[in-house]
């Protein structure tokens, strides 16, 4: 996620907060009777809005799961979160609680 510095925050939520500055002064002008229709109004189509917005916005791109990843080609580097132990000749994997030291010396 990219950085915000103090200034772009501020910035945002003064553009965030001068429509709706605009929006509570139309409002007093009009009238509380037609200042509620009005909010009612909107109201509803800010939320059948959000009830169709997840299906008008695209779909999160989804990280592939381990069963669908295709198998490094030799001499390429293991993927993130992967060990490739692939010609290494002393491995110490603790699983579970076990700490299982296997060494291979020597040609295979």
């Amino acid at each position: 996620m990219p950085r915000r510095s103090a200034g772009w925050m501020w910035a945002g939520r003064v553009v965030a907060g001068l429509p709706v500055a605009g929006l509570v002064a139309y409002l007093a002008v009009v009238g509380l009777d037609r200042a509620d229709k009005i909010g009612s109004a909107a109201g509803v189509v800010v939320a059948v809005l959000g009830l169709v917005a997840p299906y008008l916005l695209p779909p999160r791109r989804q990280p592939p799961t381990e069963g669908n990843s295709p198998a490094p080609e030799a001499g390429s580097p293991a993927p993130p979160g992967r060990i490739d132990a692939h010609g290494s000749q002393g491995v110490q994997v603790n699983l579970a609680g076990t700490n299982t030291q296997n060494n291979t010396f020597g040609s295979r």
